[in-house]
């Protein structure tokens, strides 16, 4: 991973779908303007639809930095936003992953499909193992993750999560988001 002072983004995961319910769209510009106004960059996927795109819009709109981290074969396909402030290009998609966790200070899930799962679960694993040290949050926008997290309990309970516990936090909105990676940055730079 990078040094500290590279690490200052807030990497979002969230879906590509522009198939959804708006609200999900209206809480990925919100995430986006709220990390936008804490002074952070957003880093994301890239992508130039869904949830991705909204906050992506949502950082700029309020000011702030977009940073969007795309294979190249995506970039071949043009699927990067055009609003990005900076386009980072990886060879795969192991290496997008990792190249926004390393940029990255804190990590958000808000909801999505089987990749924004993929990404949450890795970050989660590397949060677990050390290699990853800042919070994980998990946005439950309209209880969107109460299944998730009910397997996450039953894990739990048979055993299966190290030391009986969740490696993220959950919260019910954007602004409770922002708070909890606030108040852990708050305390790592005591």
């Amino acid at each position: 991973m990078n040094s500290k002072s590279e690490r200052n983004g807030v990497v979002v995961y969230c879906a590509s779908s522009s198939e959804i319910d708006q609200k999900y769209l209206q809480v990925a510009r919100q995430t986006g303007g709220l990390i936008a106004s804490s002074g952070r960059p957003l880093v994301c996927g890239g992508g130039a639809g869904g949830m991705m795109a909204a906050a992506i819009e949502g950082a700029v709109e309020a000011g702030g930095e977009a940073v969007g981290v795309l294979p190249e074969f995506m970039m071949r396909k043009r699927w990067n936003h055009p609003l990005l402030s900076r386009c980072i290009v990886t060879d795969s998609m192991h290496s997008r992953k990792m190249k926004m966790a390393s940029i990255s200070c804190a990590a958000i899930a808000l909801p999505g499909g089987i990749g924004t799962l993929d990404e949450l679960a890795e970050i989660m694993t590397w949060h677990q193992l050390g290699l990853f040290t800042g919070p994980v949050v998990i946005v439950n926008t309209d209880g969107y993750y109460d299944p998730l997290l009910d397997m996450f309990r039953r894990m739990t309970e048979l055993g299966f999560m190290r030391d009986g516990l969740i490696p993220a936090l959950v919260a019910t909105t954007p602004e409770e988001a922002l708070s909890l990676i606030g108040n852990h940055v708050e305390e790592s730079e005591k």
